[in-house]
Order: structure tokens, then C-alpha cells, then sequence
């Protein structure tokens, strides 16, 4: 899955950070809102399809949680995430392994994101960070890894990857009409 992702992955890192970043209050709080818009309608799929070892632990209540502290509103969720697959179980289990993997792992991001903020010597390290600082879903993370480093045949390993693809294009398309384009440079222009 990592391989078949791993543009998407890059491609949704850079554009959050250059949409939302962590550098102010402001942009703090539209990053966890990008975040709970997304993550919302993948969370409700996942409650509904996944076979409770994929069930990952709900993080809209911690973006909640932060955003409130932070003195901002929920966003409403995004409404247009699916996943498509074959309605058999065995396709089922392996779409909400893809998709929990890219919400599970986000969490390894998620560290770094608050390290950063806690070594920045700026008021970043006092918000609020229940979201970032989850233990409940690094635990699952480290479950979760188990099974995807097990043997698997190639329809299951094909459904798991479709359905992360489909969760990072989600993702993206939740954060990319948040982007402005860069104003070009004089040297962009010369080359």
C-alpha cells in the first residue's frame, strides 16, 4: 500500500501544510477543521463496513475537543466520501484495512507536527493538542501493523490499497480548494 500511495501521500503533506500549516492560532485551527471535515465521513464509513480489528479509534472528538478550545466552530464534514469495492466480506475487511491504515499512520505525522510545535519557543506549544497527542490511536497504529505486514493475496492487497488511494484523494479534495496558488517569482518567471 505504501508504494501505491506514496504520491498521494506526499501531494496531501504538502498541501496541508502550505493550506493550513501550524505557524499561527489561525492556521492551527483551520488545519484540525480541513482535518475534522475529512476525517468525519471516513470515520462514519469505517463504523459501518469495518470489522472491529479495523475499526480505528474515532479522532473527530479530539479535533472537537481542540477546536473548542481554540474558540472555533465545527465545520461541517464533507459529504461526498465512498468507497468503491465488492460488497463480499473479504473485500469489505480489506477496504477498511486501506482506509484505517491512512488514518492510523496519519498519527506518525501527527507527533512530529506536535514536536514541532512544542520545540518552537512560541505560545504553538501551550494549544490545545488532544488530537495531535492521541495515545489511543498510536496504540492502534502498532495493531494495526500486524496486519498489514501479514501475507496476503493479491484481490485483498488490490482492495486495501484502493481504498487508501481513496482516502488521500478525499483528503485532497477537502484541502486543495483551501489552497491559493504561489504569486510567481521573478526568477520562476526567468526559467
Amino acid at each position: 500500500m505504501r508504494r501505491e500511495t506514496a504520491r498521494l501521500h506526499d501531494q496531501l503533506d504538502m498541501t496541508m501544510h502550505e493550506v493550513a500549516g501550524w505557524k499561527s492560532r489561525a492556521d492551527y485551527a483551520r488545519f484540525l477543521s480541513l482535518q475534522y471535515a475529512a476525517r468525519r465521513p471516513v470515520e462514519a464509513w469505517l463504523d459501518h463496513h469495518a470489522p472491529i480489528e479495523c475499526l480505528a479509534p474515532a479522532q473527530t472528538p479530539r479535533i472537537a475537543e481542540d477546536l473548542a478550545a481554540l474558540g472555533h466552530d465545527l465545520p461541517p464534514p464533507a459529504t461526498s466520501f465512498a468507497i468503491s469495492s465488492s460488497q463480499d466480506d473479504a473485500s469489505l475487511a480489506a477496504s477498511a484495512l486501506g482506509a484505517a491504515w491512512v488514518l492510523a499512520g496519519s498519527s506518525l505525522g501527527n507527533r512530529a507536527i506536535l514536536g514541532e510545535m512544542r520545540k518552537s519557543g512560541s505560545d504553538a506549544a501551550s494549544w490545545p493538542h488532544a488530537f495531535l497527542g492521541d495515545e489511543d490511536m498510536l496504540t492502534f497504529w502498532k495493531s494495526l501493523r500486524r496486519q498489514i505486514e501479514r501475507p496476503a493475496d493479491l484481490a485483498e492487497v488490490q482492495a486495501a490499497s484502493a481504498a487508501a488511494k481513496s482516502v488521500f484523494d478525499h483528503f485532497l479534495r477537502i484541502v486543495t480548494p483551501n489552497r491559493t496558488e504561489p504569486t510567481p517569482t521573478l526568477a520562476a518567471r526567468a526559467s
